[in-house]
């Protein structure tokens, strides 16, 4: 029976009631999903309205769910893992039909362009077979590759393991310390993490990077490191401009130098703390990968990377 309604939530309000459901907070919910609140709020109350049903609670302490937003959490998480299923399926007979064919993702975090092992691979048109790589975060990229979107991805320090993921580390790379040009630890060519006092830190959240949040935070905690947190904006850009005007300083992969920005100084770390707060670079496929393919390019990669640090 063929079903046409008007008043079907759609996928996307759905990913953002599950959003909220899981972290039961609008703002973390709206940077799981890049978005800002007020949209996101505008498609939960759209979705209240079309199902006539209170499903959130919300004030000025917390976020929660009312009974029918407990059922309707489990019924829309299987609605959405069905497509996912389902889309998967259809993309899994396409690559059989294409066995040659491998969809390949970079990482936007990663300047590989002063990587030359892999600036080699990914301008290589018999690597690539003649199409660029998708350049995304690496969070997203994990996500393509685990629905079946891509087939492999180069990313930075993001997955922990999993029995649908196969992952392999092939090389990495030094974190930097990013600070206005006037900061007095500027004038240095190495910099600890003591030197840059409580001026606020430009930082990811969490729900970006579990695992590498993680890490970092750990080795925060090992050389006392506690400086107030401001939320890093999404663009390299508008973060430079950011620590440039005096408002915090910034870490970012070695690579990202390359940006310049007047008003900021880019400043080596003291090689034991580098050495802590280290990204590694991921090769990310599907567990269980059989076709050729896909298999030669990852030994491809690691052929290039693995024989030295990125």
């Amino acid at each position: 029976m063929l079903m046409l309604s008007k008043h079907l939530p759609s996928t996307r309000t759905l990913q953002c009631y599950l959003a909220v459901a899981q972290e039961l907070n609008f703002r973390r919910a709206a940077e799981l999903l890049n978005m800002s609140q007020p949209p996101l709020s505008r498609q939960i109350k759209g979705l209240e309205e079309m199902l006539r049903v209170q499903l959130i609670v919300r004030d000025t302490h917390r976020v929660s769910l009312t009974t029918a937003g407990e059922a309707f959490k489990d019924e829309a998480s299987r609605i959405l893992l069905a497509l996912d299923a389902a889309v998967a399926g259809v993309k899994a007979g396409l690559r059989d039909d294409d066995a040659g064919t491998v969809r390949m993702g970079l990482t936007s975090v990663i300047n590989h362009c002063l990587m030359p092992g892999l600036n080699t691979l990914v301008t290589d048109p018999a690597f690539t077979g003649g199409r660029a790589l998708e350049r995304a975060w690496s969070k997203r990229l994990v996500e393509r590759v685990r629905s079946g979107e891509l087939d492999l991805a180069i990313v930075g320090d993001i997955v922990p393991p999993s029995d649908d993921l196969a992952l392999e580390t092939v090389g990495s790379e030094a974190m930097i310390v990013v600070l206005p040009a006037s900061h007095p630890a500027a004038a240095k060519s190495e910099v600890d993490l003591a030197e840059l006092g409580a001026t606020p830190l430009f930082w990811f959240s969490r729900t970006d990077n579990p695992a590498f949040y993680d890490k970092c935070e750990r080795s925060f905690r090992q050389v006392g490191y506690a400086a107030p947190r401001r939320l890093e904006p999404k663009d390299f850009t508008m973060l430079l401009a950011a620590v440039a005007a005096g408002e915090g300083v910034a870490l970012c992969p070695q690579s990202m130098q390359a940006t310049s920005r007047i008003g900021v100084a880019y400043r080596a770390l003291a090689p034991a703390l580098a050495r802590l707060l280290s990204i590694d670079v991921q090769v990310v496929s599907r567990a269980h990968e059989t076709r050729g393919a896909v298999l030669d390019k990852v030994g491809t990669i690691r052929a290039a990377l693995a024989a030295k640090p990125c």
